[in-house]
């Protein structure tokens, strides 16, 4: 089975830049792995935004993908790939 990427955007609200993450692991066989590790990250994200006093109460969006290889060729434009 193909492996799966995980890409994962936070956003809080009145900051200029996200903050993102980027795995791709071999335990990612199937998108509910993957959702499953993408559950996990973004608590620990918001956990460490918590412990930021300057960003209490404001709002966090995240913007989660998880895509096998042909998804992610795909959604970048990627013709070709000698991986």
């Amino acid at each position: 089975m193909d492996v799966f990427t995980m890409v994962i955007v936070a956003c809080v609200a009145g900051e200029p830049n996200c903050s993102s993450t980027h795995l791709s692991e071999m335990s990612f066989t199937s998108a509910e792995a993957c959702e499953a590790r993408v559950d996990s990250v973004v608590g620990s994200m918001t956990k460490e935004f918590g412990k930021r006093p300057e960003l209490k109460g404001r709002q966090v969006s995240y913007d989660v993908s998880c895509m096998n290889r042909v998804q992610l060729a795909r959604k970048f434009g990627i013709r070709q790939s000698d991986t």
